[in-house]
Parts: structure tokens; C-alpha cells; sequence
């Protein structure tokens, strides 16, 4: 398992995305590519959604399963119920949780004193 605490902000996603390269460079170059992707969509909406400041923190974490990779992002937030997009197609934003639909094998979101939005992403979909 690997974890990251960073705090929130507008740098958190390059801060992130920073993690993810010096970390994950043993992925296959698809799966690594995905994860990354999706992983930094969560944390934008971490901060964005979740109100997550400087002064708050994000936690990413990654773990290996038997069928690929879960990882999951933690904000302070109040939590959501998934819905659609809700915007038209012409309209910037509003994709990140479209992308964890398209290409996450499963994802969720849980609550308890803290916000958590996990997916996986299976380990065969990268090599096909």
C-alpha cells in the first residue's frame, strides 16, 4: 500500500500528479496512465467540491488487489449522491466521475467523518 497526505488547494492536483509519476512508474504504461488521470480528477474535485483549502487535507491511497489497483481519495468534505453529468456537452468541466464511470471496473463513494471516492481499475483491461 501506498499513501499520500498533501494538502488541499489549487496545487493539490499537480502535487499529486507529481506522487503518481515517482510512484507508480512499475505500472504498465496504460494502467499508470489511467490511474493518474482518474486519481488526479478526484482530487480536483476534492478541491472544488469538497472544499478542500490549504489548510485541509487530502489523502490519496493505492493498494494492489487480485484483479488490478484500488485506489481512493479523501477530502473533508460533506459527500454527494453520483449523478449524471447534468451539463450540456459544449459546456468546460463536469467529466471527472463520466471518466471514473468509463473506465474504473467499479468505484464508490463512502462517508463517515471524511469523504472517500475509490475506484479500481482492473489489471487485464490495461494489457488488452
Amino acid at each position: 500500500m501506498r499513501r499520500l497526505r498533501t494538502a488541499g488547494g489549487p496545487h493539490a492536483p499537480e502535487r499529486v500528479r507529481a506522487w503518481l509519476q515517482a510512484t507508480t512508474e512499475w505500472l504498465p504504461r496504460e494502467l499508470e496512465a489511467n490511474l493518474t488521470l482518474l486519481t488526479c480528477e478526484l482530487v480536483n474535485n476534492s478541491v472544488l467540491h469538497g472544499e478542500a483549502t490549504e489548510e485541509h487535507v487530502i489523502e490519496v491511497e493505492l493498494r494492489t488487489t487480485q484483479t488490478g489497483l484500488l485506489a481512493q481519495v479523501t477530502d473533508p468534505g460533506t459527500g454527494f449522491a453520483p449523478a449524471g453529468r447534468g451539463r450540456e456537452l459544449d459546456e468546460p468541466g463536469g467529466w471527472g466521475l463520466v471518466l471514473v464511470e468509463r473506465l474504473a471496473a467499479s468505484w464508490g463513494v463512502e462517508r463517515d467523518e471524511r469523504t472517500r471516492v475509490w475506484f479500481e481499475l482492473a489489471a487485464a483491461a490495461a494489457a488488452a
